[in-house]
């Protein structure tokens, strides 16, 4: 933990969810969406086995989403958005284009929030998903107009920013950024958010992937999309506020009642980050049954080293409501799982030097020392089948990612590079 101010040095890695039908929804993301699948597998815990899927487009992360087995039908999924980067209006209309083409896809709306024109829709499995781009303008959230991308790009500027610079505590994002990075700072609660580098020589053409990703990028190139932020609906805001906000460092960017956005009924949200590049990270959102069980398989921060991943076991074990501690040594990462206070799963991850294929858990003994544990797990991965340094997974998967056409928009998220 961050002696100093008591929150950890952290940032946001990725994202899971559990899912009626693996194989189905692995198909959805990676068909339409652009996903490639890094890993998969069939997972035992205990009395509950499932399929996992794990899936990426950003080659420094091995997985970005991560779906898995077990949801049972009638259980309503609680995770309120995915959210993704696009980088202009016309790739809105065209991504709207290709979901109009899919059966299982519904709800797609759009709408206007100021910061960002946004496409809504939910994924085969109900899931809701948004895409957005950003506008360049600030404008306190939640904010909300309705949005027509039959309109032309002039027409919607025009109209997006007569009402932005008509609404109070309008400002050029470059100045929103600018003022929440020394806002930050000065609670100490910047952290990079940049993906350990790489610098490795590729030293097999063999994919890397688990299912085939092409050598080629199709014709109908898939969603120019970078994964940036994702939301969950909550019971108790104040609750789950306090725990995000206090416990985890997260800044409250905005917090208010935004309005019915299309099928979507009006709710009260909350906005938190620790990255001035982002108004939001995490989003939540209330409308959720307490009685519903969350359907969030991780929320998963990277943690910068053994030492934070120490501090943040103990601290969590001190938060009322934190429950289900699981330390586990996936040989690509050393892990604590544990679930916050409305049962959503957390992962806080500190990232190995390693790749094995996953899933593969073992357990962490935090009761070790950091030079025992280090050499306990390098002695494990290395008589692992499938091992390689991790440098060299990121370099081979950089590769097919592109060579396939399903790398990332990495424009959009230049600062995680």
């Amino acid at each position: 933990m961050n002696k100093s101010n008591d929150v950890p040095a952290l940032v946001f890695s990725h994202f899971g969810v559990f899912c009626h039908d693996v194989a189905a929804l692995e198909d959805f993301y990676t068909r339409v969406m652009g996903f490639a699948v890094s890993d998969c597998g069939h997972v035992h815990a205990g009395p509950v086995e499932f399929d996992m899927s794990f899936m990426t487009r950003r080659p420094w992360e091995h997985h970005q989403l991560v779906i898995a087995g077990g949801r049972p039908q009638a259980l309503p999924s609680t995770v309120n958005q995915i959210g993704f980067l696009a980088p202009s209006l016309a790739e809105l209309r065209r991504i709207k284009a290709r979901l109009e083409k899919e059966p299982g896809v519904t709800g797609i709306e759009a709408a206007d929030h100021g910061i960002s024109w946004t496409l809504y829709f939910v994924d085969p499995q109900g899931n809701r998903i948004s895409a957005s781009v950003n506008t360049g303008w600030y404008v306190p959230q939640p904010a909300y107009w309705p949005l027509d991308l039959a309109w032309t790009d002039s027409e919607i500027v025009r109209q997006t920013e007569a009402q932005c610079r008509a609404t109070p505590g309008f400002m050029n994002r470059d100045a929103w950024r600018d003022e929440t990075h020394k806002v930050l700072a000065s609670m100490n609660r910047l952290a990079s958010q940049a993906t350990p580098s790489v610098d490795a020589k590729i030293t097999s053409t063999e994919s890397v992937f688990r299912r085939p990703v092409g050598t080629t990028a199709p014709a109908d190139a898939f969603p120019r999309l970078a994964m940036h932020q994702v939301g969950i609906y909550v019971a108790d805001m104040d609750k789950l506020q306090a725990f995000y906000e206090k416990t985890l460092g997260y800044l409250v960017t905005g917090k208010g009642r935004l309005p019915a956005v299309g099928s979507q009924p009006a709710a009260d949200v909350v906005y938190l980050t620790r990255d001035p590049n982002q108004v939001a990270q995490l989003i939540l959102v209330s409308g959720r049954d307490a009685k519903v069980k969350s359907s969030v398989n991780q929320i998963t921060f990277r943690v910068p080293d053994i030492a934070t991943l120490r501090g943040i076991n103990e601290a969590l074990r001190t938060i009322p409501g934190c429950a289900n501690f699981r330390p586990i040594n996936h040989g690509n990462s050393y892990s604590l799982y544990c679930d916050d206070p409305e049962g959503n799963a957390l992962e806080i991850s500190f990232e190995s030097e390693y790749y094995i294929p996953a899933p593969i858990a073992w357990p962490l003994d935090f009761g070790m020392d950091d030079a025992t544990l280090l050499k306990h797990v390098s002695d494990r991965v290395h008589a692992t089948p499938g091992f390689m340094p991790r440098a060299e997974w990121k370099a081979r998967s950089r590769a097919e990612l592109v060579a396939s056409g399903r790398i990332e928009a990495e424009d959009l998220v230049e600062h995680l590079y």
